[in-house]
Formats: C-alpha cells, sequence, structure tokens
C-alpha cells in the first residue's frame, strides 16, 4: 500500500448530499500533486487535485504561518459584534451561515447580488443566473439596509462593495444605490459586470461614476477567440469587451480589472492574450483576478481531473507567457498587517485580509522599459517588506514609538525601562496627527532597505513607486497599479469537491441578503457557503411573485443583435 504524506486536514463536505465528512489533504508521490480526499459512509471516496506543486502549496502554507497575521489581536479576526446578533450554531458549518459563531474573520468586502435577471445565459455561472425561471431582486430600500449592516459592524465594519447579480447593470436604480454606498463610507465600490450595458451607453456608465464608482470588474475569459467566446458565455462577446473597454477609458477616473473565468481545456490557451491586453491597458487596468471554475453537478473523477483547473496550473501558464513573471505566488493572508497599515495611515476603518491561505494568491508583475514582463522580486525584497510592515504596524497597535537616535533602530522607547513613565506620558499627549505621521516617516525610513533602488532608477515606476514610499496609502497604493505594475491574482472558489470548511470560517468576502424568517435582519453568507450550500434556498425564499425570467434563447437572441449593431 502506498504511503501518502498528509498535508493538512480538515472537513469537507460529500459532493452527492452535502454531509459535512472529514477530509485529508495529501501528496500523491507520482505526480508530487496535493490531492483531497474524502469518503461519504453513503456515497462512498471522493478525490480532487488541488496543486500541481507540493513543494509550493507547502511553501504558502508555512509562509503564511511565518509573514501573514491571521491570528491574534492585533487585527480583527473574531466574528463581528452586529446589531442583528450573531447565529447560534445548531446544525455545524456551513449550514448556520448567517453568520454564525464559527467564522473566524470580518469581512472586507460586502457583496450584493442585486438582481438575478441577467441579459446574458452563460454556460458556465456560478450563479446559474436566468436558468432558473423566478426573478430575485431586492428593493432599493433592502440593499440600502444590507449596507448600512455592513458599515456598522463592529469592531471593524466592511470597507469595499460589490455589486453582482446576475447583471447588476439591469437595474436603472444602480447609480442612486452607489450614491448611497459612497455617503455611509466605503472605500471602493465595484461592480461585477459582463459589460454588455456600459459598451452600449457611455452616458449610464458616466452616471454610474458620478455616483462614486470606483471600480469595474470586467468578465474577460478570451480576447478575439470568438469559439472560445461561444463555449463559455455562449455568444462572441469580443466586441462587447473592446467597447468596455474604450467606454471606460473615455469616461475616465474608474480602474479596470480584468475578471476571466478559466476552465481547463476550454480557454486556458487564452491565459497568455489575456496578459497581453491587460499589458496594452496598462494606463486603466489595474490589474487581472484570475478564476478557476468552479465546477458543479454530478462529476466522475475522470472527468474531474479533465476539468480541474488549479491556481498552480494558473501560474505555469501564466509564467510560460511571461517568461516567468510570478517567482512567488503569494497567499493573499501574507498581505494582512501591510493592508491594516495602509488602512491606518489613511485613516480609514482597519481592515485586513485575514483570509486562509488557500483562498487567493496574488504577485505584483511589472512592466519593464521595454514593456516586457518582470518579477517584482527584482525590484523589491517582498518578504523583507512584508516582515517590515509586520513590524510597524504592531508597533502601532500597541502606540510604541521608534528609538529618538536614528529611525533605522529596531527598538523604542518603551524598551528602556526606565523612561517608560515619560514615553507614556509622550504617547498621550501626541495628537494622532502626529503620531501617524511619525509612523509614516518610520516606515519609509525602513522600507528603503528593501527597495532594490539601481533597479528601480532604471525603471518605468520610480515615480510611483517614490509616491507610494513618501506618501503610503490606499490612493498611492491604487496608483501604482496604474503605472506599468499589474496586480496578477487568483481566487479559486469552491465548489462541493474541494470544500474546505476552514476556508468558509476565515473567509472575507460575505454575501448580504435580508433574512426572510425575519426580515429586519441581515444575513452574511460567506461567498462559497452561498454558491454551493445556501444560494437556492434563500433565492426561493426571495422570489418576486408574478415576475417570471425571460427564457435563455429570448436573452441570448437579443444580445447577438446587439454585438452586431457594436461590431459594427
Amino acid at each position: 500500500m502506498t504511503e501518502y504524506e498528509i498535508v493538512r486536514e480538515t472537513m469537507s463536505l460529500c459532493p452527492e448530499c452535502l454531509t459535512q465528512i472529514p477530509a485529508q489533504f495529501y501528496i500523491d508521490p507520482s505526480n508530487n500533486w496535493v490531492m483531497l480526499r474524502k469518503t461519504c459512509p453513503d456515497h462512498g471516496e471522493f478525490k480532487d487535485k488541488i496543486s500541481i506543486d507540493a513543494d509550493e502549496y507547502k511553501w504558502q502554507m508555512k509562509f503564511t504561518e511565518d509573514i501573514g497575521s491571521t491570528t491574534g489581536e492585533s487585527i480583527s479576526t473574531k466574528p463581528c459584534e452586529v446589531s442583528s446578533g450573531i447565529r447560534k450554531s445548531k446544525k455545524g458549518c456551513p449550514y448556520d451561515c448567517g453568520i454564525c459563531e464559527n467564522h473566524k474573520s470580518a469581512p472586507c468586502i460586502c457583496l450584493i447580488d442585486v438582481t438575478n435577471r441577467c441579459n446574458l445565459a452563460c454556460p458556465i455561472c456560478f450563479a446559474n443566473a436566468s436558468a432558473k425561471g423566478y426573478v430575485v431582486e431586492p428593493s432599493f430600500d433592502e440593499i440600502v439596509r444590507i449596507m448600512k449592516h455592513f458599515r456598522s459592524m463592529k469592531p471593524t465594519p466592511a470597507v469595499l462593495l460589490q455589486f453582482a447579480g446576475g447583471e447588476p447593470t439591469l437595474r436603472d436604480d444602480l447609480p442612486d444605490i452607489t450614491r448611497v454606498g459612497k455617503e455611509l463610507g466605503f472605500i471602493d465600490i465595484m461592480v461585477s459586470t459582463n459589460g454588455i450595458r456600459i459598451a452600449k451607453s457611455i452616458d449610464y456608465l458616466q452616471q454610474l461614476k458620478d455616483a462614486g464608482l470606483d471600480t469595474v470588474y470586467l468578465q474577460f475569459d478570451a480576447t478575439d477567440a470568438p469559439e472560445i467566446w461561444k463555449k463559455v458565455r455562449g455568444v462572441n462577446l469580443w466586441p462587447i469587451k473592446k467597447k468596455a473597454v474604450e467606454n471606460i477609458r473615455k469616461v475616465g477616473g474608474i480602474t479596470l480589472m480584468l475578471v476571466p473565468v478559466i476552465a481547463k481545456g476550454v480557454n486556458d490557451s487564452q491565459v497568455g492574450p489575456i496578459m497581453d491586453f491587460a499589458r496594452e491597458n496598462k494606463d486603466i487596468c489595474g490589474g487581472i483576478v484570475f478564476q478557476p471554475v468552479s465546477l458543479c453537478g454530478r462529476i466522475s473523477f475522470e472527468e474531474l481531473m479533465d476539468l480541474r483547473y488549479t491556481t498552480s496550473d494558473l501560474k505555469a501558464d501564466i509564467n510560460k507567457a511571461t517568461n516567468n513573471m510570478i517567482t512567488k505566488f503569494y497567499p493573499i493572508a501574507t498581505s494582512s498587517k501591510f493592508t491594516a497599515l495602509l488602512a491606518w495611515f489613511d485613516d480609514v476603518p482597519n481592515w485586513s485580509t485575514t483570509s486562509h491561505h488557500d483562498c487567493g494568491f496574488a504577485t505584483i508583475g511589472i512592466l519593464n522599459k521595454q514593456n516586457e514582463w518582470e518579477p517584482i522580486e527584482n525590484f523589491v525584497d517582498v518578504e523583507g517588506l512584508l516582515k517590515w510592515s509586520n513590524k510597524v504596524f504592531d508597533m502601532v497597535q500597541s502606540r510604541k514609538v521608534p528609538k529618538p537616535t536614528g529611525l533605522l533602530g529596531s527598538l523604542n522607547l518603551a524598551d528602556y525601562g526606565s523612561i517608560a513613565e515619560t514615553v507614556g506620558n509622550f504617547i498621550d499627549d501626541m495628537t494622532n496627527l502626529g503620531y501617524r505621521q511619525l509612523m509614516k516617516a518610520y516606515f519609509f525610513a525602513g522600507l528603503i532597505r528593501y527597495i532594490k533602488i539601481k533597479k528601480v532608477m532604471d525603471s518605468t515606476f520610480a515615480k510611483a513607486l517614490s509616491q507610494l514610499i513618501l506618501a503610503p496609502n490606499m490612493r498611492t497604493a491604487g496608483n501604482f497599479l496604474l503605472t506599468g505594475n499589474m496586480l496578477v491574482s487568483a481566487m479559486h472558489f469552491q465548489d462541493a469537491y474541494n470544500f474546505d470548511l476552514n476556508r468558509i470560517k476565515s473567509c472575507l468576502v460575505h454575501y448580504g441578503i435580508i433574512d426572510p424568517d425575519d426580515h429586519s435582519k441581515v444575513m452574511e453568507i460567506p461567498f462559497c457557503a452561498m454558491n454551493t450550500v445556501h444560494r437556492s434556498r434563500l433565492e426561493l425564499a426571495h422570489v418576486k411573485k408574478g415576475l417570471q425570467a425571460e427564457k435563455p434563447e429570448v436573452i441570448m437572441d437579443r444580445a447577438e443583435k446587439l454585438i452586431a449593431t457594436i461590431d459594427k
């Protein structure tokens, strides 16, 4: 019998009956893949591929533990104390989401499905929009109540807001909803869209911009490849995508994020062309958020292996297309204290990316003077920078001040014992603004050590990097990504086959939905739990009486006619 190295253990779900069952992550020595296996008493054993690179997978786990802060007092990782209360877990995770007492992380993103109506009928759609025959669409007042709920969370309110669906731009009142979101204090408002309406109407896009829209998350599964578009979306959307991008550039002031869903053997050949498109539009494109497809329905193990596309597959394909741009794909959780520190510098609510290490990965691709991709490690000691950010953030949380003789000193005044009382009085008397400026200067002085100055000065982004160093905050971080630097990330949403309850418990992206059992309350449903476990039940409870969704063939016929007019 073959001996397998067990990497870690968790609880998962049976893909057949969704019963909670134990699962193991292990390394298959025949190919060095990380696999997940689990056995349901009623439906037998299931296996799935998690990574094609076991060494990198183990490094990502260790790196998150060493660098990222996913536990501890300094960053909020406890369920938020909200006015509607936290649900007591009765059935166990993930059946009591709302959220329940087992959840570990406060959400960064409030995600609202503002409608399940759609102007497409895509073969791949985790929301299965338009195919259900019924309409689910919260009212304006209900959406406002959801937004207020997320902004009232204690101790850490959600700071990012994303509208999804269905197709959110089918709502004529989306600009009004956006305006309220901005007034409530969300610092970045995003819309996830297929781009059809913003391609058709630049006036509608301008209304969204004027209302406070910051970012367009544009569905972007291919470039000029009509047959691939027809496979993944049922119709060739390339003319729509080009027009949408053109309108975003014309309106100005909106960041474009490309969001490709990648399915193995379907459009994985488009990873390179998508990277090229982002490079060609670097003036408005802040990055790419790749989403390996989630697999729904009953699938045999052989079919699963043919279809499963992991973030490790993605890294290999990106490197093949960019001459090895990705040295390391960093778990998003490792930037938790860095994001929290930038938020503190900006004097905005303390939020951070305390997700599970398997949830998402990112790096920054640098475009050099020859407009070729280079790894960020050629310019910056990433690990050193993260460690330095963690140290400064910990000092901020404990209100420590740097050693007075030289900002680069690693000690702080409170270490000197005899003057501890004086230090305490000094901090008490110091204004928050003064302390914030002091720590910005300290952070800058230490940050220089991790920048490869000679390499940076010979690059296209020296000015943007200097602005980030001299004024470290969320705005300069955003500008940094629009000057030849590209956020390249992956978010592999779960399905019933690779479901990991540890990931669910640390989810940072929560759907907001009115509680069907008590309309005065708002429920928070972790993203993957919503789409794997809760969506059908909750949508059926909120069906709009008397409204019937259009038939998919009617929707697609209309889309074809619109594309024909735009293509001309």
